[in-house]
């Protein structure tokens, strides 16, 4: 295992388009040790409209040439190449996500990042959920797999003219999602087959249909815990699975179990419920023994918490490289 650095997130919630706060993040993480930061395109408004506001990325530049650290790319979560959220007559339109796809990519080459992060985009109940759609069958569900891997294709080479990977991540289950297909007369069971973005054979067939060297996958580890305990899969094996085609790292910490209605924090942490991004060490999440089912990975290990745990951002890099240690050992 060749860990090139050791990352953390820059939350774009938190950044919220304020320059300011991304010099005081900055600041914060060189202070805590950090060797990079992953920073959110959303968050800093670098892209408006599917196009790049040249005059923004010169500000974020200025200030992120000021510190010493590596930098990577998350793109914006809503972006989606199978199930795209504008329609024309009907039919699903990706050009604007496309659009911000490209832009996205243009972000990381002015500021040198050789990672962009996209979510995969085959989580398909939000149209349904929100009452603007069917649920989809079967047909749907296979079109939208081919419609994002036609959009990759095109977009991967733009990536590797521009020295950019494409790590398209794992994503997580939802309690929404559950509500969705109850609704619908169907049991969570079903849960995998309308959200595959959660299960890393369907992410490696995505991969394998682009065929592209510039794409492959950042391994969300808790994003990953969440879904084994919800799909009923082994956690150690997904990772094993995922090893060969991983190009990035996500870590962060949790118990495993999904949860109910509420989205605070406040709720949600004394439970231990949800996707809460706590600091590695601080749930339940086997780090060492999944870090040792992939040895041959090269790449930056990017620890993703909330700014709730800014308090505590000192101990992360620490542990993460603690961890780091004790899998090679």
């Amino acid at each position: 295992m060749q860990i090139r650095g050791i990352l953390i997130n820059a939350d774009g919630d938190y950044l919220g388009g304020h320059l300011a706060n991304l010099e005081a993040c900055l600041e914060l993480f060189q202070s805590a040790g950090f060797d990079g930061v992953e920073l959110s395109a959303p968050g800093l408004d670098v892209i408006s409209g599917g196009r790049l506001r040249r005059a923004q990325v010169d500000r974020v530049r200025a200030i992120a040439e000021r510190f010493p650290f590596k930098y990577t790319v998350h793109a914006a979560d809503q972006m989606n190449l199978a199930f795209p959220g504008t329609t024309i007559g009907g039919e699903p339109d990706s050009s604007m996500d496309r659009a911000v796809f490209a832009a996205s990519l243009d972000f990381c080459a002015e500021i040198q990042a050789p990672v962009m992060v996209y979510h995969s985009g085959l989580i398909s109940l939000y149209p349904a959920a929100s009452g603007l759609g069917p649920l989809p069958d079967d047909e749907e569900l296979a079109r939208a797999r081919e419609r994002e891997a036609a959009a990759l294709r095109e977009l991967a080479p733009l990536a590797a003219e521009r020295g950019v990977v494409v790590a398209m991540e794992n994503r997580d289950p939802h309690p929404w999602e559950i509500a969705v297909l109850r609704r619908h007369g169907l049991p969570a069971e079903q849960l995998p087959k309308y959200h595959a973005g959660m299960i890393i054979p369907d992410l490696i067939a995505q991969v394998k249909r682009v065929g592209n060297a510039n794409l492959g996958l950042t391994l969300d580890l808790g994003h990953l815990y969440l879904a084994a305990n919800q799909c009923g899969f082994e956690f150690l094996e997904a990772v094993r699975q995922a090893a060969p085609y991983v190009r990035h790292v996500h870590s962060s910490d949790n118990w495993g179990r999904l949860g109910g209605p509420f989205d605070s924090l406040n709720h949600r942490i004394p439970h231990g419920e949800g996707d809460v991004h706590m600091p590695p060490g601080w749930g339940g999440i086997p780090h060492v023994e999944a870090l040792k089912q992939m040895p041959q990975y090269e790449g930056y290990y990017l620890v993703e918490i909330r700014p709730r745990f800014y308090e505590h951002v000192g101990e992360a890099p620490e542990t993460a490289r603690r961890h780091i240690a004790e899998a090679a050992g």
